[in-house]
């Protein structure tokens, strides 16, 4: 992977116009990838957004 910025779930989820729980859900089924921070929580890289499997309605 590249070296990219790491969002944490909640400016993921802004970024994508979607509630964070769906962010949070992706990433617990491990539908996007999930990178540590330092503080221990996960973020999620920025250039994964692309192919972020947004529900529709």
């Amino acid at each position: 992977m590249s070296e990219s910025e790491v969002l944490r779930p909640s400016e993921a989820a802004r970024r994508l116009g979607v509630p964070t729980r769906v962010v949070i859900q992706a990433m617990y089924e491990k539908k996007v990838p999930r990178v540590r921070l330092i503080d221990g929580t996960l973020g999620i890289p920025s250039d994964s957004l692309e192919t972020f499997p947004v529900p529709t309605a």
